[in-house]
């Protein structure tokens, strides 16, 4: 079976290529998927396709949230059945093999409830994200949370915390990224630059209960720990990539004599599914997520900016790197 697969082959590149798929022999685990959309990271594959982050080599094969349909499966895969439309983590590509894992960082495959589109679909990765994140932090009936990035993730957890009945406070110096925010219902807007942040934080609210950053820059997380007030907490969501040189000093001290909690919320800290002595499990956010879609609690159709056919990919890519004002989230449409 032939495949067309988005590939980096070198730094600010991409190219659709188009290859023979191995569909024989399949292990309990796996399953062939007819991808309908895919979306693009604008975090971790922009940190690829830039080289931002290093010690990896081309080509590389992106991808990691998509929406198809099962054409055939393995035994094992007992949830499932041929025809089911999916959400899977699956790379951009017209036709995948894909195996599921077993492990919070591994390959998932959950089946789609009906109501969800492909395009929205595709942004559940990021949403399983973002509730990771909110989840890892105590949140009481009016706390003031800040959160520091206004990206796709940052806007998904912003929301999430105004439903747990926390006063939300959306950070970010692009004002069109919190001008959406704002549209999208979070009151609170700080929209100036980075380095006045602290200052209009501390005048205008007396400083924050919780934050969360989703940026991953060295320098935003030191506002967010700078902001927070006596017990306060701190949820490191975003991954730090490029290097950084500040005086730790100030911030460390504020960790030690406020006795703030910093935690780090890379991806899930729960198992993938139910687990013995584990309230939290992944398949329970993902319903949760999906519930929130339907709903519309998380309306994450309005946060798409761009579908595209597989061939733009690299116009995508530099767009969401240059053009962040312009490219907000980006589908890859596979039926074009």
């Amino acid at each position: 079976m032939l495949t067309r697969t988005v590939i980096i082959p070198a730094k600010g590149r991409a190219e659709v290529v188009v290859e023979e798929l191995d569909t024989s022999n399949l292990q309990p685990n796996e399953a062939i998927i007819q991808a309908e959309a895919s979306m693009i990271s604008a975090g971790t594959e922009l940190s690829r396709v830039f080289e931002i982050k290093k010690g990896f080599s081309f080509p590389v094969r992106p991808g990691y949230s998509a929406v198809g349909k099962v054409l055939e499966k393995g035994e094992g895969l007992t949830d499932l059945e041929a025809g089911d439309r999916v959400f899977y983590t699956g790379p951009h590509a017209s036709v995948c093999r894909f195996s599921r894992g077993t492990c919070t960082q591994g390959p998932m495959i959950f089946k789609l409830p009906e109501g969800i589109g492909a395009q929205e679909g595709t942004l559940i990765t990021l949403a399983l994200v973002a509730i990771s994140g909110i989840n890892s932090v105590e949140v009481c009936l009016g706390d003031r949370i800040g959160v520091f990035g206004m990206g796709m993730i940052g806007l998904l957890a912003a929301l999430m915390l105004k439903k747990l009945g926390a006063e939300v406070v959306a950070i970010d110096p692009v004002v069109e990224r919190c001008a959406q925010a704002q549209q999208m219902g979070i009151s609170h807007i700080v929209d100036c630059p980075a380095e006045e942040q602290l200052a209009q934080i501390q005048a205008r609210f007396g400083g924050l209960d919780a934050a969360v950053d989703v940026t991953g820059t060295a320098r935003a997380i030191e506002t967010a720990i700078l902001a927070c007030k006596k017990y306060g907490q701190v949820a490191l969501l975003g991954t730090p990539r490029a290097s950084c040189t500040l005086d730790v000093t100030p911030m460390l001290n504020a960790i030690h004599m406020r006795m703030l909690r910093v935690t780090g919320a890379f991806n899930s800290l729960e198992p993938v599914f139910e687990s013995e002595g584990m309230r939290m499990n992944v398949a329970r956010n993902f319903e949760t997520v999906c519930g929130m879609i339907l709903s519309r609690e998380l309306p994450v159709s309005w946060l798409i900016s761009h579908v595209i056919a597989p061939e733009e990919a690299e116009r995508a890519y530099h767009g969401l790197m240059f053009e962040p004002d312009l490219y907000h989230c980006v589908v890859i449409d596979w039926s074009k």
